[in-house]
């Protein structure tokens, strides 16, 4: 089972997704002290093991990341995900490189928790407005594991109605928006995805196409 997007609401997403993730960078910058550089972001619909296959595909060690749950114009989880070596880097980015290794341990889990908030929050916000729909969104949790495990975590807290006796897993689809960003300083790159299930999806694209009706109108 797939989900097609028409070339219009493709661009909507695709805008959407620029303009909440490039409002995150600016509040990413300021806190790192760094200019932040975004990829086009990669919107794809798919199953849940098509996504899980398609994120190992970027990495394949382990990953670190902070997950939160969120309503609104769609049901599901937001994630910001780095590379697990990358994240105590930036880690020292935010919190300082004059604190000794064990501090910068033990603060990673809060300062991760505190950057996604940020970013997470300002990208759901934006979307939120620009389609006129209320987001709630969870606090955002930590989480730590490879890609098998990080999926594991989307799935678990993804709050997704149970697939009815008989159907096909597949009937249960995500929406993926994959968002590269690097650091101009550093090696630094981190994955932005969004997982909903396919009514959210659905809600999803009406709200879309509602916003396009606006537009034409």
């Amino acid at each position: 089972m797939t989900v097609t997007l028409t070339p219009d609401q493709q661009d909507v997403v695709t805008e959407l997704m620029n303009l909440g993730v490039g409002r995150a960078a600016d509040a990413f910058s300021r806190l790192v002290g760094d200019e932040v550089l975004l990829s086009v972001p990669d919107v794809l619909f798919c199953s849940q093991e098509q996504a899980q296959t398609h994120l190992q595909a970027t990495d394949s060690g382990q990953m670190a990341g902070v997950m939160q749950t969120f309503s609104g114009f769609a049901t599901g989880t937001a994630a910001l995900i780095f590379p697990g070596p990358r994240s105590m880097e930036l880690v020292r980015l935010v919190v300082g490189d004059d604190l000794p290794a064990e501090d910068i341990s033990e603060l990673e889990q809060e300062t991760l928790a505190e950057l996604g908030n940020i970013i997470l929050n300002h990208c759901l916000a934006t979307i939120g407005n620009t389609l006129q729909a209320e987001v709630r969104a969870s606090l955002p949790e930590t989480y730590r594991g490879l890609w098998p495990e990080m999926f594991e975590a989307f799935h678990r807290i993804t709050p997704v109605p149970p697939v009815p006796a008989g159907a096909d897993q597949e009937d249960t689809l995500v929406m993926l928006v994959q968002i590269d960003f690097t650091l101009r300083s550093r090696n630094l790159r981190g994955y932005l995805a969004f997982l909903i299930d396919m009514n959210a999806a659905q809600i999803f694209l009406s709200l879309i196409d509602r916003y396009l009706e606006n537009l034409s109108g």
